[in-house]
């Protein structure tokens, strides 16, 4: 069975926001990556986040609990908002039925993804 490549993710911020592309598989040990990365941007003041997971295509239960608990640190206790690119239908479907499209929306691409982040900021 081949493995899958260990999860990268990549970050810059555009003024208030930053936007996140991951790569490879988000499982418990992704989602401490994506934790960490999050959590380096928190204390500069950043609140917005686009997650972009194209580069992401399987996201296992661990990850998408990893993911939850992001969302409840962004969105609840710092009241910033989320945005996703890059879901497949299958993650697209998982983040729905899990409730994660109900504290961050989809969208098709960062740029609009962006403009809808820059109106909450």
């Amino acid at each position: 069975m081949a493995t899958m490549p260990t999860f990268t993710c990549q970050d810059e911020a555009q003024g208030t926001i930053c936007i996140i592309r991951t790569s490879g598989y988000l499982d418990e040990a992704g989602g401490q990556v994506l934790s960490e990365t999050i959590g380096k941007w928190l204390p500069k003041g950043i609140r917005h986040f686009v997650l972009n997971f194209k580069g992401s295509p399987v996201i296992n239960s661990q990850g998408i609990a990893r993911l939850i608990e992001l969302t409840e640190v962004v969105v609840d206790e710092k009241k910033g908002g989320l945005a996703f690119v890059g879901l497949n239908e299958l993650t697209m479907g998982v983040f729905r039925m899990v409730g994660l499209l109900k504290v961050g929306q989809a969208f098709p691409d960062e740029a609009s993804a962006i403009e809808e982040l820059k109106s909450l900021a």
